[in-house]
């Protein structure tokens, strides 16, 4: 533990260098913390594995600031996802800047003879997650892909670095844009089930870029009419069920509410969540109630409830479709995983 929060430090520390302020943990996570003479906000950071970091941006800068992409080590993945605002990549400082939208994905290779940067404009509030990757110290770590995740992982990776001077820039992703918000939400703390969930968070962002680069390299991605201001209005109405998913919504009631039609927000929501709107709903309360299950000591009439369905044995058939595995137990495996956590804390002390 204390090795990956050593790593983590020593990356915000060559952060500071272009972003001056005070390197130091907060709540077991270090943070760089701006000084108030370069602006306002923080970068976080952690390291889950030698060579496997994640970054969280969320600043705004009173002058144009350029962030090398150049690591230590020989070369470098960096997936990059702005969640809020924008930014620019340029290939050499302050040279052919290419704009990084809202909720727009982008993948850079980098390694000594070929390293772009980050551009993050003066007065600009900007929110950007990214993971990156040292392939050399990563497959030391993992010589013979010891796990099926670290295997397909080495295959991919080893398909970028055929590409010389990688820089892909993807379409938008409101997956990832979910995924970021869970993790602004999840605690990170040293207790194993918050370090496993949290991880698992950025798992599933790779896993996202992942797949949004296969299927644009590989002409397979959909195309969409809707224009931005109609995609934030979606936004805002799948937070809205995420947020209440125990209401009864219908599709009159949300399409009044967005002021879209009934059929721009459901071809919305198979653009931008791979869902029709009512699958959209039901994977809200199952999420929900997931959440109620692992955190709460309701019992599973009473989730079913606080959800806003009405049949137990649906609700059981659909959980156990989503988790593989009915709500009863779930709880009972959430329990005892919680308690072998606390015995492994016991026996591992930070």
């Amino acid at each position: 533990m204390e090795e990956r929060k050593q790593r983590a430090q020593h990356e915000l520390n060559r952060l500071n260098i272009n972003i001056k302020g005070d390197v130091a943990e907060y709540k077991e996570t270090y943070m760089l913390k701006v000084d108030r003479a370069e602006g306002n906000g923080a970068v976080k950071c952690i390291n889950f594995d030698e060579g496997l970091f994640v970054l969280e941006f969320d600043l705004k800068l009173n002058r144009d600031t350029y962030l090398s992409l150049l690591s230590e080590t020989d070369q470098s993945i960096y997936f990059i996802y702005c969640f809020q605002g924008n930014c620019f990549y340029a290939t050499q400082h302050n040279n052919h800047h290419v704009k990084l939208n809202e909720l727009q994905t982008a993948i850079v290779k980098t390694n000594k003879n070929f390293a772009g940067g980050l551009v993050i404009g003066k007065d600009s509030d900007v929110s950007l997650n990214i993971l990156r990757i040292d392939i050399d110290t990563y497959f030391k770590k993992h010589p013979d892909g010891q796990t099926v995740i670290a295997q397909k992982l080495k295959a991919f990776l080893g398909e970028l670095n055929k590409r010389h001077n990688l820089v892909h820039f993807g379409k938008l992703n409101l997956e990832i844009a979910e995924y970021v918000r869970k993790l602004t939400e999840a605690k990170y703390a040293d207790t194993l089930s918050e370090l496993l969930y949290f991880e698992g968070i950025c798992i599933l962002i790779l896993a996202s870029h992942i797949e949004q680069y296969k299927r644009e390299t590989t002409g397979k991605i959909n195309s969409t009419r809707l224009i931005k201001r109609e995609i934030q209005k979606l936004m805002e109405i799948a937070r809205f069920i995420q947020e209440t998913p125990e209401q009864q919504f219908t599709i009159p009631a949300l399409s009044k509410k967005s002021g879209l039609s009934a059929g721009k927000l459901q071809e919305g929501f198979k653009f931008l969540y791979q869902r029709t709107v009512s699958d959209f709903i039901r994977n809200a309360r199952l999420e929900k109630a997931e959440k109620l299950i692992r955190e709460t000591d309701m019992n599973v009439s009473e989730v079913v409830y606080a959800i806003g369905l009405t049949s137990r044995s649906y609700f059981c058939k659909i959980f156990k479709e989503k988790y593989h595995c009915n709500p009863k137990r779930y709880k009972t495996k959430q329990n005892i995983h919680e308690t072998v956590s606390m015995g492994y804390l016991e026996n591992n002390p930070v």
